[in-house]
């Protein structure tokens, strides 16, 4: 009974390590969604040239959530608290500090952490094409995401289970050795013990 209940408990862990798999995907995929949604609301802000960029970085905060909220209102408030320190490293920082726990390529997040030398220094213009740049360059990588997404989810899934089911079978295998090695042991003390006697008496 205990060697079923582990086998099943092999199965399940694994296969849930499958679904984990397949939900650090979509994770990946809502947060390039919520980067773009940063883009384009910070475009949006920027056109408008009726703000600062750190009003313009509050105002785009404010239609954001979680740790993109967190992000624009800090580089704001650097901005604001700081116009010695360079808008590059402003970013760079906020990067390493606010978004290190996003599902997000290396290459991705070092993207973001460069958006700061595209702005601030430029004209009004010339920040809205290189957000525009941004937008096509984080578009194509969320098309590709999706592209292979479901494929990758299914195969994260059907490893998980049959890892798990090939698991149980060599973990069902190993117990059923162990037990037959140690019946086996135990026949044979069984006969020293009988013979243990008859050597004494030489």
């Amino acid at each position: 009974m205990l060697k079923l209940v582990g086998a099943v408990l092999i199965i399940f862990a694994s296969a849930g390590l499958g679904y984990l798999k397949s939900r650090e995907l979509m994770l990946h995929e809502k947060n390039l969604e919520e980067f773009l949604q940063v883009i384009l609301c910070l475009k949006g802000e920027i056109r408008c040239g009726n703000s600062s960029l750190s009003d313009a970085l509050r105002d785009t905060a404010c239609r954001c959530r979680g740790r993109y909220e967190e992000f624009l209102e800090r580089v704001a408030a650097c901005i604001e608290a700081n116009t010695e320190e360079k808008l590059s490293i402003i970013f760079q920082n906020c990067t390493e500090n606010y978004l290190t726990d996003l599902k997000l390529d290396e290459d991705e997040r070092r993207k973001i952490s460069l958006l700061g030398e595209k702005l601030g220094y430029l004209d009004r213009e010339m920040q809205i094409r290189q957000l525009e740049l941004y937008e096509t360059d984080f578009l194509y990588l969320l098309q590709n995401l999706r592209k292979d997404k479901e494929e990758k989810k299914k195969i994260y899934r059907s490893l998980g289970a049959m890892g798990g089911i090939l698991l149980a079978i060599l973990f069902w295998k190993f117990r059923r050795k162990e037990r037959e090695w140690k019946l086996r042991s135990y026949l044979r003390l069984r006969q020293l013990g009988y013979l243990f006697p008859f050597f004494l008496r030489y």
